[in-house]
């Protein structure tokens, strides 16, 4: 990759008054940007340059290889309805596998460990219908209102979708998913099973999502048995990887964005932390909403209210390489329910979904912590979360080991959007009028779309399209 202090040779073979894009932002969105100029650069005789913050790319999609392991960061699967992601690994010649049928995972309540199961074996089948009947977390009132929501969000399935956001407008209003819950009699549940999936999901709780979202994510990634899941054999570090090394040309590393400029009434380039000014013809700035909120200053006031609206669940990802697994035999997700005596949200074992992401042999966990308990560790240096991590783990997953083969640690301070009430449409609200008050400038990031991986990436490659076309009308 470029290093900090050399200009990415993208480009160069150009011609002297090329039109120089410029993407601040070397994440998803950036990344598939940067992706997307590039197979028209040629065409539209146009510069790219990524201009990266941090000292990596990836942002919260990053990965990394360590000792034969393919350790994941930040996003983990590729759910089917991911249209834009799947065309973009298949462009670069990523094989992407359905993820197994078979799927598994144990909720805590109670002092014990219950089993839920898809598709699984008659053991399995039988300590699901245990679960359902004997376990603290489950009544059979929830087990009803589980029922209506299916059977209500069934019925609205066609605008619950990843790929387009403009499916969810009608159904975004103002009201969290808590609140909507309670307008339809779903409390019961929201607390045996819908709080905990929204933990997962998003990093905050049902009082923080906004309804429409809540019910997207519900109905696409637990509700619908239908649905399923895509992953290299690798892992997300394979598609991470093979992103990063076809933009590696264009990005440049270490250079965090101060401003970008807006004068005469359109963008003009950036200046950076250290005082440079680079000029551009249209700029891409692919952040999250409240960098966006804090690096365009030129914006009309109510723009830059509704970007600082944008909410973020806060997380802790702990990776270790182990020996061998330490769930239950099956099991892709041990889980801890709010109110679980622990700081733990979820331990996964990625081998579950992704066996080529361990060494023959070996298996990977992660340990998420969401919230205050996440908040807490991020004050911490990364030798003692290992060791308070690995001390909790222990007292749930006796096979833990003291000292794994390897730990990693990601801190997410704003790891995941929780498209508040209202964030859809003032989103598209938003990207709607950029155009007469700051043309040459694009918005991307997974808060302008459906927040996910996808949405990242599709409004990456979808602003990129748009700014080649503002500059063929200049």
């Amino acid at each position: 990759m470029a290093s900090s202090d050399t200009r990415p040779t993208g480009g160069q073979d150009c011609e002297p008054t090329a039109s120089e894009i410029l993407v601040v932002g070397a994440g998803a969105a950036g990344l598939s940007a940067a992706l997307t100029l590039a197979a028209h650069r040629q065409e539209s005789n146009c510069r790219i340059r990524v201009l990266e913050a941090s000292d990596r790319v990836g942002g919260r999609l990053f990965c990394e290889e360590v000792d034969g392991f393919h350790v994941y960061g930040g996003a983990s699967v590729i759910h089917e309805s991911f249209a834009t992601t799947r065309d973009l690994a298949r462009e670069l010649g990523v094989e992407l596998r359905q993820s197994p049928r078979k799927k598994g995972g144990q909720s805590y309540a109670g002092g014990r460990f219950w089993g839920l199961y898809v598709n699984g074996s008659l053991r399995q089948t039988l300590s699901s219908l245990r679960t359902m009947v004997f376990s603290p977390q489950h009544t059979l009132a929830g087990n009803w209102e589980f029922m209506r929501l299916f059977t209500m969000l069934k019925k609205r399935a066609a605008e619950l979708d990843f790929e387009d956001h403009s499916r969810l407008l009608d159904l975004d209003t103002s009201a969290s998913f808590a609140e909507f819950a309670r307008a339809n009699s779903l409390g019961r549940y929201l607390a045996q099973a819908g709080e905990l999936d929204l933990n997962c999901f998003t990093a905050g709780s049902s009082k923080e999502v906004g309804a429409a979202y809540g019910m997207a994510l519900l109905w696409l990634w637990t509700l619908n048995p239908a649905t399923r899941s895509y992953l290299p054999r690798q892992g997300i570090a394979a598609l991470f990887k093979a992103l990063a090394d076809a933009c590696s040309d264009y990005v440049q590393l270490s250079t965090p964005v101060e401003r970008i400029i807006l004068e005469d009434g359109r963008a003009h380039g950036v200046v950076t932390a250290s005082g440079e000014r680079i000029e551009g013809d249209a700029v891409i700035c692919a952040t999250i909403a409240s960098t966006a909120a804090r690096i365009i200053p030129g914006l009309p006031e109510e723009l830059t209210a509704a970007l600082e609206r944008v909410r973020y669940g806060s997380c802790c990802n702990i990776a270790f390489g182990l020996n061998k697994n330490i769930l239950a035999e099956g099991s892709h997700a041990g889980l801890f329910p709010p109110g679980s005596p622990t700081f733990l949200t979820m331990v996964t074992n990625l081998a579950a979904t992704a066996p080529d992401a361990a060494p023959p042999g070996k298996t990977m966990v992660h340990a998420l912590v969401i919230g205050a308990h996440a908040q807490t560790l991020f004050a911490l240096d990364d030798d003692e979360i290992v060791r308070r991590v690995v001390e909790e783990m222990r007292r749930f997953f006796p096979a833990m080991p003291e000292r794994p083969l390897f730990a990693r640690v990601f801190r997410w301070p704003q790891a995941l959007c929780l498209a508040p009430g209202g964030m859809l449409r003032d989103m598209h609200d938003l990207r709607g009028r950029l155009s007469s008050c700051a043309p040459g400038l694009f918005l991307a990031g997974d808060y302008t779309r459906v927040p996910s991986l996808n949405g990242a990436m599709k409004s990456g490659v979808e602003s990129a399209q748009a700014s080649l076309s503002y500059l063929r009308g200049l």
